[in-house]
């Protein structure tokens, strides 16, 4: 029996690779390193579809919740905090974290240094980031100085509120 046209051609292309299948292709795309992929339910009740966005390492947010819209979607590392405790009810706290949303276009192409003052958020480059440490330092000596030109604090039976809530943190315990 004689072969036919198309098994000889089959044979003649054996060497040539073929075009993946559907079972050889992986469904989600290659991420860089420092980054992993993370599902988020991203649309309107009733109408939610699931992407595969790049996190990296150090965001902590929960990508779980739903967000309308894909741009929604933003990065945060773990804060770390300064409260101020006065003697009034109101606290100013100062918190800064790594930040990024992906979707806000060219000058947000890399993640920034969020600092929330009192809910007032700005964000910083690495540059920026760097002055204000450098300065945060200095001002850091400047109330050390200060605390120490201070007469010593009253005895132990007559100390404030403030007085034992610093005790508690330089022993690593809780106010």
């Amino acid at each position: 029996m004689a072969q036919s046209a198309i098994s000889q051609h089959a044979a003649a292309l054996s060497g040539i690779p073929s075009q993946p299948t559907a079972a050889t292709v992986s469904p989600l795309p290659a991420v860089k390193p420092g980054y992993r992929l993370v599902p988020v339910p991203v649309g309107r009740e009733g109408n939610v579809q699931t992407a595969y966005v790049p996190c990296p390492s150090w965001c902590v947010t929960d990508h779980s919740e739903r967000v309308t819209f894909l741009e929604d979607v933003s990065h945060n590392g773990q804060p770390a905090s300064l409260s101020i405790t006065t003697l009034h009810p109101a606290r100013v706290p100062l918190e800064v974290s790594l930040s990024w949303w992906p979707s806000l276009g060219e000058e947000n192409e890399q993640p920034k240094l969020a600092v929330d003052l009192d809910t007032e958020v700005e964000v910083y480059g690495r540059t920026a980031a760097l002055a204000m440490a450098d300065q945060l330092v200095a001002f850091a000596a400047d109330v050390r100085r200060l605390a120490q030109t201070l007469p010593d604090d009253a005895p132990a039976d007559v100390r404030s509120q403030a007085d034992e809530a610093l005790r508690c943190v330089r022993e690593g315990g809780r106010a």
